[in-house]
């Protein structure tokens, strides 16, 4: 079974263009720079996570999509062999084209959304303080997968109305994956991102959550800057970056998880 101090963590959002995989990104190397091993998982078919961290699809080893198929199938091949190294400080599990077919392969299983727990399971992912797992923008079989497996669940929340509205969607869906109506104990937060503090309408979308949702808001919302759009183009992490506002802003959210994480188990 998954090593209980291992802390399971989907960050998730049907609507794209969040800052989603931005998070992933820039949480997971900040959890590493705080001394924490890491593994990231791409589960979304478009790949950005797996292209930025360094994947080019030329190695040879499994990807998720095998991984999933392995596991639906009783396949008994190791599964280390899909974790990779990158230069952020963190490992991963890529993700490529061929996830995009691999709901079929789900569906076929007596439990559909089980695949990722019994997955977790092995004891290749025992020695990781987080795994965190970078979920496509829908609400489909993939995300009820991780929503199942996840201690907890990160929500970042562009500060736009579509992306707030969508947030009861995601907590319904977490309810059901979780089959129960108290899902208090695996949200970990939701984090507003792309954040303009000029705009009346992001003003608007924070007091709206903070109002909706109270604590479980992060305290630092994460600044809409152009700094972010670089970094992507450069396959650079803002939380390297001592200049980096946006870096900066990602570091407290990681230690405000780590207090979190602290007091949930202490």
């Amino acid at each position: 079974m998954k090593n209980t101090k291992t802390t399971m963590i989907a960050v998730a959002n049907q609507k794209g263009g969040v800052a989603k995989t931005t998070t992933v990104i820039n949480i997971g190397a900040g959890l590493a720079i705080r001394g924490k091993k890491v593994l990231l998982v791409d589960a979304d078919n478009q790949s950005h996570l797996s292209r930025f961290l360094g994947y080019d699809g030329q190695d040879g080893k499994p990807t998720i999509a095998e991984l999933i198929f392995q596991t639906v199938s009783k396949m008994k091949n190791p599964v280390s062999e899909a974790i990779r190294k990158s230069d952020f400080g963190v490992d991963y599990i890529p993700s490529n084209f061929i996830l995009a077919g691999i709901l079929s392969i789900l569906g076929t299983d007596s439990d559909s959304t089980g695949v990722f727990s019994r997955l977790f399971s092995d004891s290749a992912f025992e020695n990781y303080d987080y795994i965190i797992i970078d979920c496509p923008p829908t609400l489909d079989l993939l995300v009820s997968n991780a929503l199942k497996a996840c201690d907890k669940v990160l929500i970042p929340v562009q500060s736009d109305y579509w992306a707030y509205e969508g947030v009861d969607q995601l907590l319904v869906t977490l309810q059901r994956a979780k089959m129960t109506n108290n899902i208090k104990p695996y949200v970990l937060g939701m984090l507003v991102t792309m954040y303009n503090k000029r705009t009346n309408s992001a003003k608007a979308i924070m007091d709206a959550m903070t109002d909706s949702y109270g604590s479980y808001v992060f305290e630092m919302a994460i600044a809409f800057r152009d700094e972010v759009k670089v970094a992507t183009i450069e396959h650079k992490t803002l939380v390297g970056r001592k200049s980096s506002v946006t870096g900066q802003q990602y570091m407290a959210v990681v230690d405000e998880i780590i207090i979190r994480e602290g007091e949930n188990n202490g």
